[in-house]
């Protein structure tokens, strides 16, 4: 462990919120221009903190020099770190490519650098009221966010989002002070080495249900998944928004998830839960999908499906299956981020967000088509592009058991969700429709394309880059990962000419059937008590 003098990890939680604020009274292009000249720093801070901790081993910071278990503290260490760096490089790509856009206003920017901060935070925070606090602070800036544009569905959605994270957040707020009772410190290192002093574990099982019942919700896992599609495919919600919270934010409950199973690992191993339950929001995730017509809300109940998968693979119980889930996080966070920006340019300009009304993408806007075919060919895990190396990786991780099969079903679903998806860039397009020549929006969108295929080309050397481990992965272009993809894509285009389409009626009664925040209550309530039942019987 390494730590520091110089307050690297405070600066890049507290440079985003100070310089926001210190420009916030200039004028637009002006402050525009210090903020992108911020970003492309943050990424460099960033940078070198991540070489630090790939050099030289976990960075951490005691604020006034407190020790541990009493200061505020940050940790940069092998999870973190790339995390941070991917939330870096991701907030500078967005805030480039919407850099021209309407609303970009000082007030729009500064709220889009508060969430920069609180999820920087999150990421590298090592004490658990800390995470509460920035969690609340995040949680206020993307309910803004969501709002911003002023329409009144956009207000709705937001509320929902605040409201039913409130309530989440009152159930992190008191597992942490019972947690806090048993074992006197809040510091994540701490409390795993109190907690492997406890005698009884079921003594931590009110806490550790209390706290995992918020984080669940957080990671968007079933049956706690209703908020998301309402504030990622929000109709009004700007795209580097939906961008935002798909690819990088709804991480943060997916690594919350990773941290806190490790600090309750002494007592309490919910793996075996935990996988299950990432399966089943992977396919009720992709199910839900299948049957929008808002390409929006495709894509968000696909961020639903993709974070199952992650936790899945997360919990798949070895090293190939844990790395290849946190492979994932970052190329979901590419995929999914460009998915999102191509699609609100799409629905800005053909003036739709029906699928079915979207027809030529490739030939009006070749650029945006072509990136956001990357997107599609990353998420469904086409060889060469970054999505089948992570999936490589867990499927090898989970060979040998039913979850095996479970993966089969899960790629099968996203293939269905996304030659559904992919109608759009084919056809004649409308003539009204523009080409776009904004290259900021081009530019953006094809770089981000290309780190898609990028990452499944250079996939070993990126495994080893971000998380230092060394695996053979020319499997994933081998003849029987080849022949599975063909098969796979098959039966996906099979079943959505032979199926789908002709289901519309039994898809709109899908579509209809919306969760109010009175069964969301219920549905919290509902997991809290099946959880703290399983941990009752099994610990």
């Amino acid at each position: 462990m390494l730590i520091q003098y110089i307050p690297t990890l405070y600066v890049l939680v507290l440079l985003p919120v100070v310089v926001g604020a210190m420009g916030y009274f200039l004028p637009r292009r002006i402050y525009q221009g210090v903020l992108l000249v911020f970003g492309l720093a943050m990424v460099g801070i960033s940078a070198v903190v991540f070489y630090e901790v790939r050099v030289l081993g976990e960075v951490i910071e005691h604020v006034a020099g407190w020790g541990e278990s009493v200061s505020i503290s940050l940790r940069a260490d092998e999870l973190s770190a790339p995390l941070v760096l991917m939330t870096n490089v991701l907030f500078f790509a967005f805030f480039v490519f919407n850099s021209r856009a309407p609303y970009m206003d000082n007030t729009f920017q500064y709220l889009f650098m508060t969430l920069q901060c609180a999820l920087l935070a999150m990421f590298l925070s090592g004490d658990l009221f800390n995470v509460y606090v920035v969690m609340e602070v995040g949680m206020l800036a993307v309910c803004i966010l969501i709002m911003y544009k002023k329409e009144k569905q956009s207000f709705y959605d937001g509320m929902m989002y605040l409201m039913i994270n409130f309530l989440a957040m009152a159930f992190m707020l008191l597992g942490l002070g019972y947690l806090y009772r048993i074992t006197g410190v809040l510091d994540f290192i701490g409390m795993h080495d109190k907690i492997a002093q406890i005698n009884d574990p079921r003594a931590l099982v009110l806490p550790y249900s209390l706290i995992m019942t918020a984080i669940a919700l957080k990671a968007a896992l079933f049956p706690l998944f209703s908020w998301l599609p309402r504030a990622h495919g929000a109709p009004s919600a700007p795209s580097i928004i939906s961008a935002t919270l798909s690819g990088v934010q709804v991480k943060v409950g997916v690594y919350l998830l990773i941290r806190m199973q490790w600090v309750f690992s002494p007592a309490i191993d919910a793996s075996v839960f935990f996988a299950v339950l990432g399966f089943v929001t992977a396919v009720v995730g992709f199910l839900l999908a299948v049957s929008q017509k808002d390409i929006k809300l495709i894509l968000a109940y696909h961020t639903v499906s993709q974070v199952g998968l992650i936790v899945l693979g997360l919990n798949g119980g070895t090293p190939y299956a844990f790395w290849g889930g946190m492979y994932h996080i970052i190329n979901h966070a590419m995929f999914k981020g460009l998915l999102f920006l191509t699609a609100g340019v799409i629905i800005d300009h053909y003036g739709t967000r029906n699928y079915a009304q979207i027809r030529g993408v490739f030939r009006r806007m070749p650029w945006i088509g072509i990136a956001g075919f990357a997107g599609v060919l990353g998420i469904t895990g086409t060889p060469l592009f970054n999505g089948s190396i992570s999936k490589y990786l867990i499927q090898n991780g989970l060979q040998g058991n039913l979850a095996e099969i479970g993966m089969f079903i899960v790629n099968l679903g996203t293939v269905l969700s996304f030659v559904k998806y992919s109608t759009m860039f084919f056809g004649k397009a409308p003539d009204h429709v523009k080409p776009i020549k904004d290259p900021y929006v081009n530019g953006v969108s094809m770089v981000i394309g290309f780190g898609c295929l990028a990452g499944g080309i250079f996939g070993a050397q990126a495994v080893q880059l971000f998380f230092g481990q060394s695996y053979n992965l020319g499997g994933a272009l081998g003849a029987e990962k080849l022949t599975m993809f063909a098969i796979t894509l098959a039966l996906g285009i099979g079943l959505y000419f032979g199926v789908v389409t002709r289901i519309g009626g039994f898809l709109q009664r899908v579509r209809d059937n919306k969760v109010n925040f009175n069964q969301v209550s219920l549905l919290i309530a509902i997991f809290f008590a099946f959880l703290t039942a399983y941990l009752y019987l099994t610990v």
